[in-house]
């Protein structure tokens, strides 16, 4: 892993971090971005979705779909602490994937799963192992991606890689979120958000509003779970977190944070 400042957001770039918690912690309110895959490899993760929940420990995958908000509690195991392993999925990937296994996700259509933690098989697992290793490793990039889509694969055959490859109809929404989360720190607006898509300012909050969302909206989300993944997988002070996130003020930032977590950023410190 990287481990100084955990997953930074790379575009086209698979990437990991372990998260811990040595007390329960619950996120009623968590973005997701970057579709991520997660295992547990100590305690339980309670995943909400919809009107549906599952708790998953070891031998599940958990599934969290870029686009999707989910309530996410972790509980520590009778050892000590929550240890998880987190692996995100830039788009490209998702994408080229499916271009190229066209064939086997159509052969799977009738069958595919809607759940978001599935049960891990052989096959899964190890290829599973074989992506952390070359992650943590160090491989070449390419080699990363050759053991992503071997997991990506072998969900598909089991039924399961629907969540995942769910279109979510909203291209321009993610196009700004790629772009603030490259420079999450940046004083961004709707002008310079515009002028990197050569795009006016009025069509830009236009199309927007059309995907049912708006640029405030999104540079929100996106600087408060990046504060998020770096309190979770680094050491930093907050303090600097909250600079590098773009917020000018802490106190400002952890006013944030609460509103939308329901816990402040020492509090969410506390239980890690």
């Amino acid at each position: 892993m990287r481990p100084c400042d955990g997953i930074q957001h790379r575009e086209n770039i698979i990437d990991a971090c372990v998260i811990r918690a040595r007390h329960p912690l619950t996120l009623p309110r968590t973005p997701v971005f970057v579709s991520t895959l997660c295992r547990v490899r100590q305690g339980e993760k309670l995943v909400q979705w919809d009107d549906r929940e599952m708790r998953a420990g070891p031998n599940q995958l958990i599934l969290m779909p870029a686009g999707r908000e989910l309530g996410i509690s972790n509980f520590p195991g009778p050892h000590g602490h929550y240890i998880a392993d987190a692996v995100t999925f830039p788009v490209s990937t998702l994408r080229n994937f499916s271009t190229r296994y066209s064939q086997q996700i159509m052969s799977c259509r009738g069958v595919l799963k809607t759940d978001l933690c599935v049960p891990l098989d052989r096959h899964t697992t190890q290829a599973w192992e074989q992506l952390l290793a070359a992650i943590n490793g160090n491989a070449p990039q390419a080699l990363c991606t050759h053991y992503g889509e071997a997991v990506l694969l072998s969900l598909c055959l089991g039924g399961q890689i629907g969540p995942l490859l769910m279109g979510r109809n909203d291209p321009l929404c993610e196009r700004v979120q790629q772009l603030v989360m490259a420079s999450p720190e940046r004083d961004w607006t709707v002008a310079s958000i515009a002028q990197h898509m050569n795009l006016g300012e009025s069509t830009l909050r236009r199309q927007l509003a059309k995907e049912g969302n708006s640029f405030r909206n999104i540079l929100e989300g996106v600087r408060l779970s990046t504060a998020l993944l770096r309190l979770q997988t680094t050491s930093r002070p907050i303090g600097e977190i909250a600079a590098a996130c773009g917020y000018a003020s802490a106190s400002r930032f952890a006013v944030r944070f609460r509103s939308h977590y329901g816990l402040s950023p020492r509090e969410l410190r506390a239980a890690i």
